[in-house]
């Protein structure tokens, strides 16, 4: 019998997946696919991978991603080799599961497509806004379309989902939060604590162990205050602001100088006693002056 979640009158209103035989699985925040207990949908069969697939909920889109599964996902027949936005009536098959996946909207939704464009701040207009600040980290893939014009899928999608995977470990040990999924990339987030320098650090340290096994992907680290959206702390609300646009900029930033790290002089003041880092003198930040100090990881600090 499948580990399959009960529908709530949340659920009902929002998003789920729906089998030929009518069961219905709940979509809301993060729901994860797998062979073993933990997993939000337990799939009770060899051909799931222990931890297989998650569906991630983000500014009322869900989209879906392969962990580094053995046999993949497919939508509609296509396999999913990076993070996918969902569809209503897009078909899911997992090994020997099959859905259909449902979205309920208020209005008709402006036509998106698959892949968000990298790097790309969503903007949106939310009546509910309010301020903190926090910590932002990105991460992109690098030279994802080449790599992908050159390893076939069934290689491609392991790669890149254990990547994803491995970088949500992350993020779970030291308590960041994932917030979107950005083209071939992710943003995560950390609230603003007394403890959270050194959490990023640690975070920063392990990104770095990563990047020695993993395809080659860049780091942007930068600490503000973003606007808020919604009512709820978690992966589903909207991030809006100047200091957000600002450290997908330093993105660009980083490909100029041809760097794996980039951290913003408001990150890099307040992580200076917990990683050694190397200044890169001021640097023009696309729509931004004036000029920026911009800072690189050096090594790690024993």
């Amino acid at each position: 019998m499948l580990g399959l979640l009960a529908m709530t009158d949340e659920g009902e209103k929002n998003a789920w997946l729906e089998s030929d035989g009518g069961e219905r699985i709940s979509l809301h925040g993060i729901c994860t696919f797998g062979r073993v207990q933990g997993n939000t949908v337990v799939l009770p069969t060899p051909k799931v991978s222990r931890r297989h697939a998650m569906i991630h909920e983000q500014d009322k889109e869900f989209w879906l991603v392969d962990l580094g599964s053995t046999n993949g996902i497919a939508v509609n027949e296509d396999r999913v080799t990076h993070p996918v936005r969902l569809r209503d009536n897009d078909r899911i098959r997992m090994p020997d599961n099959l859905w259909k996946f449902k979205l309920l909207v208020k209005d008709a939704p402006t036509p998106k497509p698959r892949r968000a464009p990298p790097l790309k701040q969503n903007r949106l207009t939310v009546a509910d806004v309010r301020l903190a600040k926090c910590w932002l980290l990105l991460a992109d893939l690098q030279g994802f379309t080449q790599m992908s014009q050159q390893v076939d899928a069934d290689s491609l999608a392991p790669m890149v989902g254990s990547w994803i995977a491995d970088c949500q470990t992350i993020l779970l040990k030291h308590r960041g939060v994932l917030a979107k999924f950005l083209g071939d990339g992710f943003m995560a987030y950390w609230s603003d604590r007394d403890e959270s320098p050194g959490a990023i650090a640690c975070a920063c340290r392990d990104f770095e162990a990563l990047q020695m096994a993993a395809p080659p992907f860049r780091v942007i680290v930068h600490f503000g205050v973003i606007s808020f959206g919604g009512h709820s702390p978690d992966a589903s609300h909207t991030m809006i602001g100047p200091e957000l646009n600002f450290a997908f900029r330093l993105e660009k930033v980083a490909a100029r100088l041809d760097l794996p790290w980039i951290f913003s002089d408001t990150a890099a003041v307040r992580l200076q006693e917990h990683l050694s880092l190397v200044n890169c003198g001021a640097q023009k930040v696309p729509d931004f002056a004036p000029e920026r100090a911009c800072f690189t990881l050096k090594a790690k600090v024993k």
